[in-house]
């Protein structure tokens, strides 16, 4: 593959985003605003995607082991080579004391947005951007306090450690004491911004049951509060008061719908790519806080706003009625959304009624043309991916106060008529895009497992690889890379990378291709991320770190897609176990070709251990380990032990050398060698003494073994070209094999028969070839 040198083609900005959960709805509109705010300013996005929160709870220990290996993902940063970066400190999930100076000081040398958190700024390349907390939770709580009277008002915080926590923590304790109500110390509980603090409002209301309202610190949390008021059949609104913050969809089409303060994420994330922006372009930049507004609903005992139709209306006044009708729905949809969106919130409903009140007003007398309707309202709606349900509230509250006990002019019959249809096209269009997302997510429940099937029983790590990357890009992912380190340390905080890392494998719409380690891409931080094929000609990518355990392993690249990346987590987790067990399988290689090292030298060390190096027979340790061996297997068995020596090596050793008489003993081998029959077992025990075991049953085996013996020395001795004789004396003893029978007394008996044979030998001196 051609590397790119980034500074040779169209310089297009990159800014690293350090995001946290995308499951949350504040995460989801975070990334909205950011990436449409980077198409429009021609900038690229890489989305670095940490830990998300979970919903079952861990111990503090296994908690922070998975954290740090989630978030290991922002130790990449240095090898993206981002020209700046937002830092999206409220999302991150594994710091439970705050996003500290030490991890933002990794970013001192670059341009940096800092969002929801008060940094401080020591240069013109800092800034931040944070909310008002304060004073709309301080209006959130004034309204529980002032408007219905309530006096017992519990609050589920977020983390201790959060900043946005602290600041609305300190506005609802500030505003307690403002009308002197004193707040018990089991009043405050301190969730995780997540929905999932059922157990956490339980116990708050099993120790609490007489409290009046609680208010969450989030809208998140929000959501447990009405389960559990749910399971526990308390009305909210009704029995029980509920406030949240953060204005996000969930909360706008609860019900009843959620009091809460509204922030505009969405803004946030545009505001904040424009000040890298203007970072990167030199300019100053200064903090700043966004206004929050406190929005009124159902949840903390609000009434609903009730729609006045006049009692009679003459047909000149009708279309005044319909557009007072339309302007109230507006309002009421509007004001659900932050002030940065309401225009365009106002645009979408208002050609939609433009429809709606042509249809009214065209011949109110004639039956109503639904076709036509239907037509326009599907032309009109063609490819709009928003939900319309909270939109379908605010026409259902419209319509039963409309249908009250009045008669109704034709023209307002046909627009109740029209509103009526356009709910139920509403709600089909809801069902249908439900029912979609069931089979999409019914889908993607198989992915994740298939995604690796047969993969194990690869035997190439390269065609692993180049397998993954396709069936990610089938499965609808766009631009996959599998970049791998060369390394795989373990996480912690031991360096701000990993290592060095190699693209392993990409596809994307030009193609795929997996690479052999000597051939894979280099990235580091003088050869970044931005470089890659996948980075060059994508506005916005997303990067998860693969890990299993504390192991490293590298990082999944795609092209962003807030709806896919939960998908993306689990499958980042699966193909972490994959690299988990190719590793293992890598190493098993390894460790089989050092054992097969191993037992080859074992093998070479046991016959160094176990035989005579000059004559390749059993040493006195082997010679007696196989002869105890064979006494226990043959047990009853009649056996024969020889005792053999080289009568007058050392004469030959001083006439001929050291040299001659090593080939003697060898001579000698080679005898024994031949007299043995397969299973007898022969030794050199010593320097001329030599000592054989053998089984046999015949009872004129002694004789035949000393027959044969003295033939295979006499016909060495002819058949060879020495100057001397071999004269080799062998001693014979005849025992049973049995329990407790100790080999070195047989020996010490055939050494006995070898001196008596020698005695009765002729007493001849060494018989020479050619020596006088």
């Amino acid at each position: 593959m051609k590397r790119v040198d980034c500074q040779n083609r169209t310089r297009q900005r990159l800014i690293g985003v350090l995001i946290g959960d995308v499951s949350f709805d504040f995460t989801a509109e975070l990334m909205a605003g950011l990436v449409d705010a980077g198409k429009k300013a021609n900038a690229q996005l890489l989305f670095l995607l940490g830990m998300q929160k979970y919903s079952s709870p861990f111990d503090l220990d296994a908690f922070k082991a998975v954290s740090a290996s989630h978030n290991r993902i922002y130790d990449y940063s240095t090898m993206t080579g981002a020209d700046a970066f937002i830092i999206a400190c409220g999302s991150l999930s594994g710091f439970s004391g705050g996003v500290d100076q030490d991890f933002l000081s990794r970013f001192a040398n670059s341009p940096t947005v800092i969002l929801q958190e008060r940094a401080e700024i020591d240069s013109r390349q800092k800034t931040y951007i944070v909310v008002d907390n304060y004073h709309s939770f301080s209006q959130c709580i004034e309204h529980l306090i002032v408007t219905h009277h309530f006096r017992k008002i519990a609050l589920v915080s977020g983390p201790a450690g959060h900043a946005d926590a602290r600041e609305r923590l300190h506005a609802y304790r500030d505003c307690m004491a403002k009308y002197h109500l004193a707040v018990p110390e089991d009043w405050v509980v301190y969730g995780d911004f997540s929905e999932y603090v059922d157990d956490l409002v339980s116990d708050l209301l099993d120790r609490n049951p007489d409290l009046e309202a609680i208010a969450f610190a989030n809208d998140e949390m929000a959501k447990a509060g009405y389960r559990e008021c749910r399971r526990r059949g308390l009305v909210v609104g009704r029995d029980i008061a509920i406030t949240g913050f953060d204005n996000f969809n969930a909360g706008r089409t609860m019900e009843p719908p959620l009091t809460t303060v509204s922030q505009d994420t969405y803004e946030m994330g545009r505001l904040a790519v424009e000040q890298a922006m203007l970072l990167l372009d030199g300019k100053p930049v200064s903090p700043l806080e966004m206004r929050t507004e406190f929005l009124q609903r159902q949840s903390c005992g609000c009434r609903r706003r009730s729609y006045q139709c006049p009692a009679s209306l003459s047909p000149a006044d009708e279309a005044d009625a319909i557009d007072a009708g339309i302007e109230e729905i507006q309002n009421s949809y509007v004001t659900h959304f932050p002030h940065s969106q309401r225009a365009e919130r106002t645009a979408v409903v208002g050609g939609c009624f433009a429809i709606l009140r042509r249809f009214a007003l065209t011949d109110p007398e004639e039956a109503p043309e639904y076709n036509t309707l239907a037509g326009e309202l599907d032309a009109y709606f063609t490819g709009f991916s928003q939900p319309l349900s909270l939109f379908g509230q605010c026409l259902e509250d419209y319509l039963l106060q409309l249908l009250g006990p009045r008669s109704l002019t034709p023209a307002l019959r046909k627009f109740a008529a029209a509103v009526s249809y356009l709910l139920q096209y509403i709600h089909t269009r809801e069902l249908k895009t439900l029912d979609s997302r069931l089979t999409i997510y019914g889908t993607q429940s198989w992915l994740a497992p298939e995604l690796t099937r047969g993969l194990f029983s690869e035997t190439s790590d390269e065609k692993v690889l180049h397998c993954l990357v396709k069936r990610l890009v089938n499965a609808g992912f766009s631009n996959v890379s599998l970049c791998l380190l060369e390394n795989t340390p373990s996480a912690g905080p031991s360096a701000l990378y990993p290592g060095r890392l190699r693209l392993a494998a990409y596809a994307n719409a030009d193609g795929d291709r997996a690479f052999s380690p000597a051939e894979s891409p280099l990235i580091d931080p003088a050869h970044p991320l931005r470089q890659l094929p996948c980075l060059m000609h994508s506005p916005a990518m997303m990067a998860f770190s693969l890990f299993s355990g504390n192991q490293q392993y590298g990082i999944l690249l795609c092209d962003a897609d807030r709806e896919k990346s939960s998908l993306l987590h689990v499958i980042s987790l699966q193909l972490g176990m994959l690299f988990d067990f190719l590793d293992l399988r890598r190493q098993e290689r390894s460790i089989a070709v050092e054992l097969e090292s191993i037992r080859e030298k074992n093998e070479i060390l046991n016959f160094l251990s176990e035989y005579d190096p000059l004559c390749g027979l059993l040493n006195r340790r082997g010679f007696i380990e196989r002869a105890i061996r064979s006494n226990r297997e043959n047990i009853g068995k009649i056996a024969y032990c020889a005792f053999i020596d080289l009568d007058y090596l050392k004469q030959i050793n001083d006439s001929f050398g050291h040299h001659e008489g090593d080939l003697a003993l060898q001579g000698v081998s080679d005898i024994l060698q031949r007299l043995a029959r397969p299973g007898d077992l022969i030794g050199r025990i010593g320097g001329d003494e030599f000592v054989g075991l053998f089984l046999s049953e015949d009872p004129g085996f002694e004789a035949q073994l000393e027959t044969r013996f003295h033939k295979i020395c006499a016909d060495y001795n002819t058949s060879e070209d020495k100057p001397y004789w071999l004269d080799i004396s062998m001693g014979l003893t005849r025992f049973i094999c049995r329990q407790g029978l100790e080999i070195s007394t047989v020996i010490a008996e055939a050494d006995q028969r070898l001196y008596e044979a020698k005695r009765r030998r002729r007493d001849v001196n060494l018989r020479l070839k050619r020596l006088v």
